[in-house]
């Protein structure tokens, strides 16, 4: 048996210092559309609970921007990201190749200047069409 390794949480003046990276999708679970993209620093079960629970909608996106959140089911995809993948450009990339009225569909030209955020955004479309087309859990 492995001995117990704690896990550090830097907290530094009052403020928590996130050590990860961190790009997360919250997927209808009835019907498969993509109700929210998010990015962070913080753990994906800490968001999913911010984005339901709070009244500030910096923080509760979800609960602030997507119609009948608390009637609706979700899966909340969350993928883990290199450390050399930007989350801003991640998720604007992303988000801009699921709003479009197709996808997949050729990656936008300021993708493929990055080859590693194309690979990335790759997995994560691949990802959540195999999600939304396997049967609810």
């Amino acid at each position: 048996m492995d001995p117990l390794q704690p896990r550090l949480v830097h907290v530094r003046k009052g403020r928590i210092e996130p050590v990860g990276s961190w790009l997360y999708v919250w997927v209808d679970a009835d019907d498969g559309s993509v109700a929210h993209i998010g990015a962070t620093g913080f753990d994906p079960e800490l968001r999913a609970f911010l984005h339901v629970t709070s009244d500030d909608p910096d923080l509760g996106r979800v609960r602030a921007h997507v119609p009948r959140w608390d009637s609706r089911d979700f899966d909340v995809l969350a993928f883990p990201l290199p450390v050399d993948v930007p989350r801003p450009e991640v998720k604007r990339i992303l988000t801009a190749r699921l709003e479009a009225s197709e996808y997949p569909h050729p990656m936008p030209a300021e993708a493929l200047l990055n080859a590693r955020v194309a690979t990335v955004i790759d997995a994560i479309v691949d990802a959540i069409e195999a999600r939304t087309a396997a049967p609810r859990d």
